[in-house]
């Protein structure tokens, strides 16, 4: 029952991250244009989202590019309504509901890149974007992502995506008696030939220097950015699971967990109070730090604190985590205005309107070439110019990891181990491996 459950749980995800993909992918002469509103007709499109896509206007706590009342303004007749979810699990969970069930509760879902896979087993459910995409264009693996595994359909436009830095606590080496500065800080960790052993050099050093502080937020947290370099990690391109004989990502879990045991993590669980109060006090110097996190970190910590910057480096060279994608499912009333809804806001144009306002970095590469982007400084990271940072990043990723239809499920065990391990510490690094074993074993 609890492994059914978590199946269903995948495939909503899955479906959620396509809807994403669907957005970024639109564009084209003809978008804008509900068939509903051209012929004079009233049009609502409604829109699931979750955490802050930066789609809608702006408020106090949530920065926005106002793209709704844009396209509104442009397209009498429509009407966009947005529904954001408290967390991507709610999101997930309704897009699940909805699908299983045939209906059309949202016109669109914004769905997480760990979720396609089951959308794209079920591919007969959603609207192919193709004929929409107009002059829309996407990183060659991002519209990977999105596309059915034979490639003959669209299934979700891309939206962000996540190349990934290191953010760290300048304040904090500085007061370790390391050199802060961000070009010293990337070769602290290894330069352009940085590898995770560097990175764990350089944790181990920190805890020397400091007098025995965590280097590292969470060990899950870190695992993201090393199973993401591994093509095929949890399954190989037969859907086979291979989990459990996977040596690089056995040697993968051996470092870090090594690394945790000795202190260098902080332990704790993401997205926890805990690790959101981490933000603002010295309960961990660095972290992975995907574009779409700088949100997390600044919003945690608060717009006004000073001591955090960003490195243009990563461990093992590049890596992304995360992005979205939109999805238009096939049930839905108003799918051709749906899908130049999503072709709009995944425009090369509006994607780079969304980076200048909300920091959610472009998968576009004509967006990732406009002085929106390429002119990006981020205050709170210490007028960091995130722009050329995140853009020589995402240069920088050379293996996007297969997701089999049961990624998402082994990826949670995986986190569970990790997590008993480095936050409740109830089993050591051997007895939890173990159980992740026994888990994946489950899923055959």
């Amino acid at each position: 029952m609890k492994m059914r459950s978590l199946k269903a749980i995948g495939a909503s995800a899955a479906a959620l991250a396509l809807t994403l993909s669907v957005a970024a992918c639109g564009g084209g002469d003809d978008a804008g244009s509900g068939s509903d509103a051209a012929s004079g007709g009233d049009v609502t499109i409604k829109i699931q989202t979750f955490n802050n896509m930066g789609f809608s206007a702006p408020t106090d706590t949530r920065p926005g590019a106002d793209l709704w009342s844009k396209y509104e303004a442009d397209n009498p007749g429509v009407k966009i309504e947005e529904t954001v979810a408290a967390t991507s699990d709610d999101a997930r969970a309704a897009f699940n509901t909805a699908i299983q069930a045939g209906t059309a509760s949202f016109d669109i879902f914004a769905v997480e890149i760990d979720w396609l896979p089951s959308i794209q087993a079920i591919p007969d459910s959603f609207l192919d974007l193709n004929p929409f995409v107009g002059d829309n264009d996407w990183l060659d693996w991002k519209l990977k992502q999105g596309t059915t595994l034979d490639g003959s359909k669209l299934l979700g436009m891309g939206t962000d995506i996540g190349p990934q830095g290191i953010c760290y606590r300048a304040d904090l080496l500085d007061a370790a008696g390391i050199a802060s500065d961000r070009d010293a800080v990337k070769e602290w960790l290894g330069g352009d030939d940085a590898t995770w052993d560097d990175f764990f050099k350089a944790g181990a050093e920190y805890m020397d220097k400091s007098g025995g502080k965590a280097f590292f937020d969470s060990s899950a947290a870190i695992f993201q950015g090393m199973i993401n370099q591994i093509e095929y990690s949890w399954v190989d391109a037969d859907g086979n699971i291979i989990a459990d004989t996977n040596a690089d990502a056995k040697t993968a879990y051996d470092k870090l967990t090594a690394a945790a045991v000795a202190g260098q993590s902080a332990g704790l669980g993401q997205w926890s109070d805990a690790w959101n109060a981490g933000m603002s006090t010295d309960q961990f110097a660095a972290q992975l730090c995907p574009a779409w996190l700088v949100n997390n970190i600044r919003g945690a910590a608060g717009d006004d604190f000073v001591g955090w910057d960003i490195a243009d480096v990563f461990p093992g060279g590049g890596g992304n985590w995360g992005g979205s994608f939109l999805v238009v499912p096939e049930a839905s009333a108003v799918k051709e205005d749906a899908a130049k809804l999503v072709a709009y806001i995944t425009s090369p144009d509006a994607q780079a309107e969304v980076f200048a306002t909300a920091a959610n970095f472009p998968s576009s590469p004509t967006a990732l070439g406009m002085e929106q982007v390429t002119s990006r400084m981020e205050p709170f990271l210490n007028n960091a110019p995130i722009g050329e940072i995140y853009a020589n990043r995402a240069a920088a990723v050379t293996v996007v990891p297969f997701k089999g239809a049961q990624y998402f499920e082994i990826q949670t065990s995986m986190a569970d181990a990790l997590n008993r391990v480095d936050v409740d510490k109830s089993m050591d690094p051997a007895a939890s491996w173990a159980q992740f074993l026994n888990d994946v074993d489950a899923l055959k």
